[in-house]
């Protein structure tokens, strides 16, 4: 890393600093097919690696998921006459002819991501969706340690796409060995979230033996997560990209939303660079198959950890860069301002005017460096000072705090506790946190997630009615929140190890024999 970091610290700085021969500009259509999260990674890949590449701009352009508009800005492109076309296809397909044109055209085509038939293009840079799918079967082989059937619902995105068929065709291939997994239903959310909620809800009401659920991309399993909570359904979702950063698959590893993702790398980077090669006329390699690995809850927090350093990193480089640009900027008007005083006053005066300039910028840096750090140490001699109140302060709240803080939850939870629809997002709105922080404070309290925690309370709030009152079950299964009495009797025999019919038989006291 640190490595890399002087490395392009110093391209940086020969490239601001330096006066250089005009360099051939290429223009660079990019045909992305959607705007999604992953796209977007792409996109600022491709951007940061034009630091290296100067001679190369950028016109991106995204469809919508529309094939017919992606078709018609490729034909636009073609038009304007870029020197090369990056395209990531909607459907293979559809988005093949227009493709083919550019080809035909005289202009290279880099396809990114998703493959198109034929040899119409003159590199493919992406993933393996064959081998993602093969991966997924993977993971549900895997799963029979856990369950004695793997009953698994399918989320499937866009059809036609090549993810979508390659990722369903691998996942079959390897699940076909596998007796006790059986794929019992399947829909299309075309990689939308909220699509994926919206068909989940409806495959878990058709299939209530499904434990599983796999979809093609981190969006749909974080929706297919929402319709599985809100049923009350405890499954094991798996997803692909397994991108970093908020909404991203890691981040929903970690929270807890999701169980697993197969990566599924974007490398705008190498994209830029394989294009730098043909633009150049250099060997490049024509077909690039990216691997994939499985993220799992052990290895997402990591992983999360390095993409946020990396991030910094870059932000550090953007910032130097436009420092060394701005630097170069003042070298060129120094330099137009010497050529004029050797003009007017010769070489004898602008000597004379350079020394005294240089003493003068000498002496104003050195006073302005005495009075920031003047300034800085009275900063820091501040912030200590507040550091220290805050600390005070915080130790003094933190026990009334924590108390008052659980104190508040569990009031809460008992004026809902009737109501089945209850759940951690409206538990959070009344708390006033975000569903993340609510979550991590209960588990740091008590060791339990919220869902947890208000099961537990009301699972015992039900034991001590069927101990006290005459109610039925299914009459106290419903006063706690729960809308089915089967569900309701698992659910208290899992917590007590006792059915809630027999415990209630039990607290009944006997009547003596005549």
């Amino acid at each position: 890393m640190k490595h890399l970091y002087f490395s392009l610290l110093l391209i940086l700085f020969l490239s601001a600093c330096s006066k250089r021969a005009e360099e051939p500009v290429y223009v660079i259509g990019v045909s992305q097919c959607s705007d999604d999260a992953w796209r977007t990674k792409m996109n600022q890949e491709m951007e940061r690696e034009l630091i290296f590449q100067p001679q190369m701009q950028l016109h991106i352009r995204q469809a919508m998921d529309n094939s017919e508009l992606q078709c018609v800005q490729i034909d636009s492109f073609i038009r304007e006459g870029v020197d090369l076309l990056i395209v990531s296809p909607n459907e293979a397909e559809e988005v093949k002819p227009a493709v083919t044109r550019a080809f035909e055209a005289g202009i290279p085509v880099v396809v990114a991501d998703r493959r198109v038939s034929g040899d119409k293009w003159t590199a493919f840079i992406g993933g393996d969706n064959v081998a993602v799918g093969q991966l997924m079967g993977e993971w549900l082989c895997g799963l029979q340690e856990e369950f004695e059937e793997v009953n698994v619902i399918e989320i499937c995105g866009l059809p036609g796409s090549t993810p979508a068929v390659g990722r369903h065709a691998g996942m079959m291939d390897r699940i076909r060995g596998c007796k006790h997994v059986h794929i019992v239903g399947s829909g299309m959310a075309s990689w939308f979230k909220l699509d994926a909620e919206r068909v989940t809800d409806s495959l878990l009401l058709l299939y209530p033996e499904a434990n599983v659920i796999v979809a093609q991309n981190d969006q749909m399993a974080q929706g297919a997560s929402v319709a599985a909570r809100k049923n009350g359904r405890k499954m094991k979702i798996m997803g692909v990209d397994g991108i970093s950063g908020p909404g991203g698959g890691i981040d929903a590893i970690v929270e807890g939303r999701i169980d697993v993702s197969a990566t599924y790398p974007s490398r705008g980077d190498m994209v830029i660079q394989t294009a730098a090669k043909i633009l150049a006329g250099e060997p490049f390699v024509r077909d690039t198959v990216l691997q994939t690995a499985l993220i799992d809850a052990q290895s997402a927090k990591p992983i999360m950890l390095q993409a946020d350093i990396m991030d910094h990193e870059i932000e550090t480089f953007y910032a130097l860069q436009n420092k060394m640009l701005h630097l170069g900027d003042e070298y060129e008007m120094q330099r137009i301002i010497i050529y004029g005083l050797v003009i007017l006053v010769g070489l004898i005066v602008m000597i004379a005017v350079i020394l005294f300039q240089v003493y003068e910028y000498r002496q104003r840096v050195r006073k302005e460096r005495e009075i920031n750090e003047t300034k800085l140490a009275k900063q820091q001699h501040q912030l200590e000072k507040i550091t220290a109140e805050l600390a005070l302060s915080r130790a003094q709240q933190q026990h009334f705090t924590e108390e008052h803080f659980m104190q508040r939850l569990e009031e809460q939870i008992d004026l809902r506790l009737s109501d089945p629809m209850l759940d951690v997002e409206k538990l959070a709105v009344e708390m006033g946190m975000s569903r993340t922080g609510l979550y991590r404070k209960v588990k740091a309290a008590t060791g339990q997630s919220p869902v947890e925690l208000i099961r537990h309370i009301r699972l015992h709030k039900a034991q001590q009615l069927l101990r006290s009152t005459d109610a039925t079950v299914q009459q106290v299964a419903y006063e706690v929140g729960f809308s089915a009495a089967n569900y309701f009797a698992k659910c208290y025999k899992e917590e007590f190890g006792i059915s809630p019919t027999e415990d209630c038989k039990k607290s009944q006291p006997r009547t003596p024999n005549a």
